[in-house]
């Protein structure tokens, strides 16, 4: 009788170690993905860098990095996103949405205009890596890679 219960013990001993091997072994995995998840989106966290800049714009300097939120708004308003200090941009100039993961530019009616690759923008237009954002005298280049 005493053997019967060893072995009961021992295998339910075996069981348990078993489950905890399996459970950690799951939450390891879990954490690597989540790491993995983490690290991919800071590497394709798109932004817009400056390219040029108004000579009495203080604010930014060429080669900063403005990263983008889903719905970006720029314009001189402190209410924007982005604030810019230039005398050509209006204060509510232009909006960046990101919509199913393509990211789209809208001018808002500014007084001057907004560009996209040196060309006026009349409606929205869909943004790919590289194009260049003019608003006033700002050149801004819309990049979805930070380590490029």
């Amino acid at each position: 009788m005493s053997l019967e219960w060893t072995l009961l013990g021992l295998r339910l001993a075996a069981a348990a170690l078993l489950y905890a091997f399996l459970g950690l072994a799951f939450f390891m995995i879990w954490q690597d993905l989540r790491r993995a998840d983490s690290q991919a989106r800071v590497k394709t966290s798109p932004c817009l860098r400056v390219m040029a800049v108004a000579e009495d714009d203080l604010s930014l300097a060429a080669g900063d990095m403005l990263p983008l939120q889903p719905l970006t708004l720029l314009g001189r308003s402190a209410e924007n996103t982005i604030v810019l200090a230039d005398a050509g941009a209006s204060g509510r100039h232009a909006r960046l949405r990101q919509d199913n993961g393509t990211w789209w530019l809208e001018d808002l009616g500014s007084k001057n205009g907004t560009l996209l690759n040196e060309l006026p923008l009349s409606r929205p237009a869909l943004l790919t890596q590289g194009d260049v954002i003019g608003i006033g005298s700002l050149r801004l280049k819309f990049e979805t890679d930070t380590t490029a």
